[in-house]
């Protein structure tokens, strides 16, 4: 986990604005979408403009001027009037959105630089030290309705993380460049309400995955039934016994996935699957021993199926959990 130092002070601050979403402009409130879109063009996509919090209008919305236009803007809580923001305009309709970009300051003469993300950082880290925090990420929602549509499964859990925020500064770059969508990024839970122990819970588990290369999950894989899952990659050295500093490519690293369920008829069954260069390896086990007498039953319509994918079966190993 990465950790500033104890002895490092972070001055207090409110916490940045995730995200701004345009309303209507205040000096024409009845105006068309279509003159608002009009309004719009005076923006360029992909600039950034530095703003002006005019006023309060209620708990979250605040008059912003931004150029020669007066927008109202939801910034939550921690905006004042007169303060400058910084942002970057995205799109141009059915409103204009603006993302809140951060602001660098000058440090103080004598002090160490410390930029405003990472003091945003380390207020973050500190909050999740104190809340004991853990790497595994903890979803809310159910993955899927249909455990007996493999390929619905499959769906389920491929948008079950990329929804799930750890990959949010990835997706904005892939929005800016044109593949993502800014509806699908107002889906992930850094443009949703959140409390300050919810930001830092999750700001902790990115940087973990980060730093460990590893992805822990926890959650509701269909109405009932939990699952835990982790997805990470493993050197090949652990494997051949070769020296840990011998230089590999990312391609020679297997890529491992491991589930674990607690079946209500069939036990706690996991399966470890390593695949890399087009080969996977699965290692299947099982509580209970009618469990693994199916399991065996079943590996040659498991290895068909594997084939189907264009994947080759390097090996297929059923044996007790212990």
């Amino acid at each position: 986990m990465l950790k500033l130092p104890d002895n490092l002070s972070i001055s207090p601050g409110p916490v940045p604005v995730g995200r701004v979403i345009p309303v209507l402009a205040v000096d024409n409130i009845g105006a068309t979408l279509q003159e608002l879109n009009a309004r719009a063009t005076q923006f360029v996509i992909g600039r950034e403009y530095t703003a002006q919090v005019v006023s309060k209008v209620d708990d979250r919305a605040y008059l912003v001027k931004v150029d020669n236009a007066v927008l109202k803007m939801e910034l939550g809580d921690t905006a004042q009037a007169g303060q400058s923001i910084n942002l970057r305009y995205i799109k141009d309709g059915p409103a204009p959105t603006f993302f809140f970009m951060p602001q660098v300051t000058a440090p103080a003469e004598g002090s160490p630089e410390i930029s405003q993300g990472a003091r945003l950082i380390g207020q973050y880290l500190q909050e999740a030290e104190k809340n004991q925090v853990s790497n595994k990420y903890e979803a809310a929602a159910i993955v899927t309705h249909s455990p007996k549509e493999p390929l619905a499964v499959a769906h389920g859990l491929k948008q079950a993380i990329s929804n799930s925020g750890l990959f949010y500064e990835s997706h904005l770059n892939e929005m800016l460049q044109g593949g993502r969508s800014v509806a699908t990024i107002m889906q992930e839970p850094q443009n949703q309400h959140q409390t300050l122990s919810q930001i830092a819970a999750l700001t902790s588990q990115q940087l973990a995955v980060l730093e460990q290369n590893r992805i822990n999950w926890h959650g509701e894989v269909w109405p009932g039934q939990m699952m835990d899952w982790d997805v990470y990659m493993e050197s090949r050295d652990k494997e051949r016994g070769e020296a840990a500093d011998v230089p590999r490519e990312d391609s020679e690293r297997p890529v491992v996935s491991e589930v674990k369920l607690d079946f209500p008829n069939l036990g706690v069954v996991a399966a470890k699957l390593t695949i890399i260069n087009g080969y996977v390896s699965i290692n299947l086990r099982a509580e209970q021993d009618a469990t693994m007498d199916e399991l065996r039953n079943k590996s040659r319509a498991l290895t068909q199926a594997i084939n189907n994918t264009g994947l080759k079966l390097d090996g297929l190993i059923i044996s007790a959990y212990e």
